[in-house]
């Protein structure tokens, strides 16, 4: 009964439901066009993504001449520590040179940064979920995983088209190259400052100078998500009505309440004075004498037979 009682308020005040059926319809064109620079656009929720693997190899490639299980597990601990090196700020602003963007717009996640690899989100840390509320704003991610006894770094690349997640991918491996070109020029240099009597050699792995990345093909890309499709639109208009509906019948419900208190007093107030003005009147004598009937024993009755009103005829 209350709920066909809010329906039929609800069409009586006609426009008041013009306003909410308004106010939903432009939220369901909201979720499916927007206003752009040259008028109005088809809003889109697809984003570019594409994927790259990089070989950490020595300069004997093991791709030829195969490795022992030490060496490759040697060259697989260089590759997540390489891959973590790609997640770092300085990596980040590098790339993003590369690409001549502003670093702040990329998000980098590497085998060792906090949460990664967490599947429950209220599985990780405060600070975690934190700093992945503040990067989903972000328009560019990285994300770089290496397996364990595995020299090879898997890059996934997201930006808002095909060709600018391609281009993400593609400077990572650029950077890591320089990076690895850097430490062998720090390596030479401390060799000539501090020289050895021999080369050290290694049982279990190459040393940075042995060190190569080779890129396992060209990145690849394609397009992810679709156009907002006509579900969208129809769960903002259904969900913006219905929170309207609920407003006009809080508001409509708490004026109706707010009339009926103030009839309630109006009502209280003349009762007060109803009250006040029949005490101001004389009291009825409640004694007996007042009500006596006349007799012999009772008040005398002038009208009665031999009475002053008989004698004075």
């Amino acid at each position: 009964m209350e709920l066909v009682g809010f329906v039929k308020s609800l069409l009586r005040h006609k426009v008041a439901l013009g306003a909410i059926c308004a106010v939903a319809v432009l939220a369901a064109l909201l979720t499916a066009f927007k206003v752009g620079p040259g008028g109005v656009e088809r809003r889109s929720t697809s984003v570019g993504a594409a994927t790259s693997q990089i070989l950490v190899d020595s300069s004997e490639s093991t791709l030829v001449k195969g490795a022992a299980s030490d060496q490759l597990a040697a060259l697989g601990t260089r590759a997540s520590v390489y891959a973590q090196y790609l997640s770092s700020r300085e990596a980040v602003g590098k790339i993003a040179r590369e690409l001549k963007i502003n670093p702040l717009l990329i998000t980098a996640s590497g085998p060792f940064s906090e949460g990664t690899g967490i599947r429950n989100y209220g599985e990780q840390g405060a600070e975690s979920r934190a700093t992945d509320l503040v990067d989903e704003g972000k328009a560019y991610r990285l994300v770089f995983q290496a397996q364990e006894d595995v020299p090879i770094i898997t890059v996934y690349a997201t930006g808002p088209t095909v060709p600018a997640s391609v281009e993400l991918a593609r400077s990572s491996y650029k950077v890591l190259v320089g990076y690895i070109d850097q430490l062998k020029l720090q390596a030479a240099k401390e060799a000539k400052v501090n020289p050895e009597p021999k080369p050290v050699e290694s049982s279990t792995g190459p040393l940075i100078n042995d060190i190569i990345v080779r890129q396992l093909g060209q990145p690849e890309g394609g397009l992810v998500g679709g156009s907002a499709n006509l579900m969208l639109m129809v769960l903002a208009f259904v969900g913006v009505f219905g929170v309207g509906c609920l407003v006009f019948a809080v508001v409509t419900g708490f004026m109706r309440h707010w009339k009926l208190a103030g009839e309630m007093e109006r009502l209280d107030a003349q009762a007060h004075h109803w009250e006040a003005t029949a005490s101001s009147h004389d009291p009825i004598d409640p004694s007996p004498e007042q009500w006596r009937l006349p007799g012999p024993d009772g008040p005398g009755d002038p009208d009665r037979e031999g009475g002053p009103a008989i004698r004075g005829r």
